[in-house]
């Protein structure tokens, strides 16, 4: 199976800034969507080739608490000649989350970015239609991916599973891209709420085994991530993975997000992720 390789810009052009709270919206809760207003770093839009899978640092200033930024993905972007918006979808699991979640409108918030390396073109891209594999809030990281490949005029599937139909927030966007590309939305929920019921991986391994896809792209919990590679494997299909591992920093200082590497190195999540083909990883 062929490697992509990274394309994106650095992650050097990176800045900090002040953002400022344009809207919060809950989908519902506990997912949540945040928009920041980004102003221009030293005259220069940084966000302007914000690449599908790249991410941002940031967390709601309440005290001394939580001390750590938090990454989420870019998970939407508008801009003109003046200023920048970019969207972070959430989810709910702590004390940094819930901060984020209950911002409101004019509030400042600390944001470093874009970070990290995102999603590419197969080396070897074919006719075929692409997958997108989302697991909950690992939608997060697929949404500019999907508008990215519909620009191209590559049709593709999206998948989106999770526990249950709550899991499945802002599937409504999803479906649009996928339909508008010629694909369609498929969805699976472990409770059986919402459509199969089971895993996603299971409605994506028929379609494998029946020669659809060219290539594969996904986010989500490790499990997901790594039963996506093994089908990958199997079926001989590229594809690329975005991590959801744990950072400090966000720009490979504090060495806290290492991925072991099938070279038997690692490899920094922020820094060389967190978009990694599926065969390079040691799932």
């Amino acid at each position: 199976m062929e490697t992509a390789t990274h394309q994106g810009p650095p992650t050097a052009g990176f800045a900090d800034h002040r953002a400022v709270v344009v809207a919060v919206d809950h989908h519902p809760w506990p997912y949540f969507t945040v928009t920041l207003e980004v102003p221009f770093a030293n005259g220069e839009q940084k966000f302007a080739n914000c690449t599908p899978g790249q991410f941002v640092m940031t967390l709601a200033e309440f005290g001394l608490e939580p001390y750590l930024r938090r990454a989420f993905s870019v998970f939407d972007i508008r801009t003109d000649a003046n200023t920048t918006q970019i969207e972070i979808f959430g989810k709910v699991i702590g004390l940094g989350t819930e901060g984020l979640a209950r911002l409101e409108p004019g509030k400042e918030v600390p944001l470093l970015g874009p970070l990290g390396q995102g999603f590419t073109r197969s080396a070897s891209p074919t006719v075929k239609p692409s997958a997108l594999i989302a697991g909950g809030i690992g939608s997060a990281a697929l949404l500019l991916w999907a508008r990215a490949l519909l620009e191209q005029g590559e049709a593709f599937d999206f998948y989106y599973g999770g526990y249950a139909a709550c899991d499945l927030a802002l599937s409504e966007r999803f479906e649009e891209l996928a339909r508008a590309s010629g694909g369609e939305l498929i969805c699976a929920t472990e409770s059986g709420h919402r459509g199969h019921h089971g895993y996603i991986t299971e409605p994506l391994e028929q379609a494998l085994a029946q020669g659809r896809y060219g290539a594969l792209y996904t986010c989500g919990p490790e499990g997901l991530m790594a039963k996506v590679a093994a089908l990958g494997s199997q079926y001989q299909v590229p594809g690329q993975a975005a991590l959801e591992t744990e950072m400090g920093c966000g720009y490979g200082a504090c060495l806290g997000c290492a991925v072991a590497h099938q070279d038997g190195r690692f490899r920094l999540c922020c820094k060389d992720g967190p978009v990694f083909a599926l065969d390079e990883v040691v799932w």
